[in-house]
């Protein structure tokens, strides 16, 4: 991988906050510092919940931001002509045939509901996995995790943490029951498709970075294991919240259609990037060339 290249890949499943827009901006500030390449990757796997307004605010945002990328879509259009991930379905299902080729993956019948009900929270608790149902492909299919399994995470600020996926997720979905490869299994793909080689991501995706690399060794997949990770802090709402897409008071869409200045939002990164570790590369006067 001689080419350095990092990426941005929001979900069009909402209105951007301010918590990816951070996100978003330690990227771009490591991939220009370095002479890297920045990748728009939009993951729209999620019909459901993904609209054509949350993907123009992905392109508004960014260019209010005054944030560029050289290589992904350049509009909504050019997206989903070109840059769609439903024009990488074959990529997908290649990779999850192997892994049942190798029986790494069984059936299951358990919806979100029944799970729910039962009172199972996010952990699977391995209900369908001794059963032996066949690969129905109206089923979703799960990777099998054995108990005790730890993935090594090295994060390039924080050092090396041990994963245990079995307690933090269990066996966790690959293909949903519409035929869909679920989100740990695209983005695996997709980065190594595109040759990513540098991940600056929060940490509430810690986990899904040890189930991605999880599956990386399973595939054989050698160059998404030589990956440099960052796993930033979160930005939280004024109740120490986790900020979600809305279009509440904490959207770069409101902010934009508020009168909200560019330059205040930048200071307010600026301040944010000298307290976070992953930031510490950085001083605030960094940013003043965007402002």
């Amino acid at each position: 991988m001689s080419q350095i290249r990092y990426r941005l890949a929001p979900t069009p499943s909402g209105f951007l906050h301010k918590g990816n827009a951070f996100n978003f901006l330690l990227n771009w500030l490591h991939a220009r510092r370095a002479g890297a390449k920045v990748l728009l990757r939009i993951d729209d796997l999620d019909a459901a919940r993904c609209r054509d307004a949350y993907l123009h605010d992905v392109f508004e945002g960014l260019q209010w931001l005054g944030l560029t990328w050289d290589e992904g879509p350049r509009n909504v259009a050019d997206f989903k002509k070109h840059w769609s991930q439903t024009k990488r379905l074959p990529l997908y299902e290649h990779q999850w045939k192997r892994l049942a080729q190798n029986g790494r993956l069984f059936a299951c019948t358990c919806t979100r509901k029944s799970l729910r009900e039962a009172g199972y929270g996010h952990v699977y608790p391995s209900i369908c996995k001794d059963k032996h149902l066949p690969l129905h492909p109206h089923l979703p299919w799960r990777v099998r995790v054995p108990a005790g399994n730890s993935v090594a995470v090295v994060d390039e600020s924080a050092g090396m943490q041990l994963i245990n996926i079995h307690e933090a997720l269990g066996d966790f979905v690959i293909k949903t029951r519409e035929g869909t490869p679920a989100y740990q299994l695209a983005s695996l793909c997709d980065d190594v498709h595109f040759g990513v080689t540098h991940i600056i991501r929060g940490q509430d995706l810690l986990v899904s970075t040890a189930a991605q690399l999880y599956l990386a060794n399973a595939l054989q997949l050698v160059d998404f294991q030589y990956i440099k990770w960052y796993h930033h802090p979160l930005i939280t709402d004024a109740t120490g919240q986790k900020l979600s897409k809305s279009a509440g008071s904490e959207s770069l869409q409101y902010l934009r259609t508020n009168g909200y200045a560019r330059s205040a939002i930048l200071h307010e990164f600026a301040h944010w990037v000298g307290n976070y570790p992953v930031g510490k590369l950085y001083k605030p006067e960094d940013l003043r060339f965007l402002l």
